[in-house]
């Protein structure tokens, strides 16, 4: 992902952020940003 191209920053609960994180974990990430940014290219 470019990152000109991110302009809003967002927010998490921190249930969000663990979900995040072990969605990160289970495909092999290195950390819950990575996630993020997949979840956002696949939208």
């Amino acid at each position: 992902m470019n990152n000109e191209n991110r302009s809003m920053p967002i927010c998490f609960t921190p249930d969000q952020i663990k979900a995040l994180e072990e969605y990160a974990k289970k495909k092999g990430m290195l950390n819950c940003n990575q996630a993020i940014e997949e979840i956002i290219e696949s939208l």
